[in-house]
């Protein structure tokens, strides 16, 4: 499993202010939960928890802390908070781990090589981009590697095809579609439905506006 560390200063203020300070000076207010443990506030900086970020891209979110005193040890990116217009980190929620320590996560899926479906005009439905499991620190892999190289049209790859390590429980349903090469007449044949029942929906709209006009008409004689 490969290492990523982090520093981190430990936080006494809250609030929006504080917080709105932090940001400024580059860094990003965070928390550190703990099984049976008080939390506690951090800050950790921007650039760094940037890095780490970009390097854990499409892999689990697993780093090493570094306390301002103390050993470092290792902890799950469990939340992330970030601004909906800028994007800026708002905040984060780390959880510290201990060796075998039961983690529930979700485990990133990464698609390897070209269907020969598409070959046959069959479209790639890639459904589930992650697979939510629970197991041991030390038993979870980093992603979830799929070779779709041999799916066919109508071929199928389910959670229940997904190997792990003996003591990870599979959390997702066995029956889920992982990814799958469809036929594009399907395709078709699902927007065909959905424009008939658009299409049936404003006729019945229609219908009902007219048949509220002669009673409108009505009304009008009677004040007449």
């Amino acid at each position: 499993m490969a290492k990523n560390e982090l520093k981190y200063e430990l936080r006494d203020g809250t609030g929006k202010s504080v917080t709105r300070k932090l940001r400024k000076a580059g860094k990003i207010p965070a928390v550190v939960y703990e099984r049976g443990q008080e939390s506690f506030s951090i800050t950790v900086g921007t650039e760094s928890f940037t890095e780490i970020i970009n390097r854990l891209r499409g892999k689990l979110l697993l780093t090493e802390l570094i306390p301002p005193e103390g050993e470092k040890y290792l902890a799950a990116i469990k939340g992330i908070q970030r601004h909906p217009v800028t994007d800026e980190f708002l905040n984060i929620d780390f959880q510290k781990t201990h060796p075998g320590e039961m983690l529930h996560v979700r485990i990133p899926v990464t698609l390897k090589g070209t269907p020969v479906g598409l070959k046959m005009g069959g479209l790639l439905e890639h459904v589930r981009y992650e697979i939510e499991v629970r197991g041991p620190v030390s038993k979870l892999p980093l992603h979830i590697d799929i070779d779709i190289g041999d799916l066919d049209v109508g071929d199928a790859v389910r959670v229940k095809d997904l190997s792990f390590e003996e003591g990870v429980e599979v959390l997702a349903p066995p029956q889920g579609l992982v990814v799958t090469v469809i036929h594009p007449r399907k395709v078709k044949e699902v927007e065909t439905a959905v424009e008939e029942e658009v299409t049936e929906a404003a006729e019945a709209e229609g219908e009902t506006e007219l048949a509220k006009e002669p009673e409108a008409s009505k009304e009008d004689e009677a004040k007449g």
